[in-house]
């Protein structure tokens, strides 16, 4: 069963680049095939998170932040599962605000405040991890990347003259994948610095879903502003591929529980 997640989940990847950037993109088959990849991967990341986190003993610090993880994943799921219905079953354009947004935007809180809270986790285990500073160095270094393009990011969205909740969007959306980046970085330098272990499968997979989904976030802002169609399939293959490569680390974290 394990090895049938992680081949599908590649092959989920595999498949939503050949159409994302075939010739046969814009035709409806293309369409249905990506939004239903993006919401199998959202499941599969929440209901193995969920499978972590009943794997963990009461005891266990993780299994709170595994549990509210899995909650947040489930949320952003139902957000996409609005977006699935109106694409595959309405057949209509997606509107921007929509339904799902809600369900988007209260999804992020808690996967960040998950996020963070392996972070703290993994600083009080007392393995050699270096001191705080050296610790938090690639959060840090997220946050002095968004320091200095958040201006030139989104100073077209706010000039832009949309609608207010759609400005607040295309503002809320870049910025909290930029906190998600934040501390999946950090748990991913904790990854590397103890290569013989197997954290790295876990969270590389994880840091690498949510690079995509901060891009794609970036990307779907401008497109949503500017007059900038072109760049729609890319948007889709990044997102349809962040969704992906976050349960494989999910996915990862369970087995080591097992």
């Amino acid at each position: 069963m394990t090895r049938l997640i992680y081949g599908l989940m590649i092959l989920v990847i595999a498949t939503a680049g050949v159409l994302c950037f075939g010739p046969w993109y814009h035709t409806q088959a293309t369409l249905v095939l990506t939004s239903l990849f993006k919401l199998l991967g959202l499941v599969i990341a929440s209901i193995t998170s969920f499978i972590t986190f009943s794997r963990l003993e009461s005891g266990d610090p993780q299994r709170r932040p595994w549990m509210i993880m899995a909650v947040g994943l489930l949320l952003y799921a139902g957000g996409q599962s609005i977006l699935t219905i109106y694409q595959v079953f309405l057949h209509v354009r997606i509107p921007f605000p929509s339904v799902g947004d809600p369900l988007f935007v209260i999804s992020y809180p808690l996967i960040i405040t998950a996020l963070f809270w392996f972070c703290l986790i993994s600083i009080r285990s007392g393995l050699p991890l270096g001191k705080p500073l050296i610790f938090w160095s690639p959060a840090l270094a997220v946050l002095v990347a968004f320091a200095a393009s958040c201006y030139p990011l989104l100073a077209p969205v706010v000039a832009s003259g949309d609608p207010g909740a759609e400005v607040a969007l295309n503002i809320f959306y870049p910025v909290a994948s930029f906190v998600a980046l934040a501390p999946c970085l950090v748990m991913l330098r904790t990854g590397l610095k103890f290569r013989g272990g197997r954290l790295l499968l876990v969270w590389l997979p994880i840091s690498l879903g949510f690079t995509a989904v901060l891009v794609s976030d970036i990307l779907f802002a401008y497109m949503t502003t500017v007059d900038m169609g072109w760049i729609e399939p890319a948007v889709d293959f990044l997102y349809a591929s962040g969704y992906a490569l976050i349960p494989i680390g999910a996915l990862s974290q369970a087995i080591l529980l097992r």
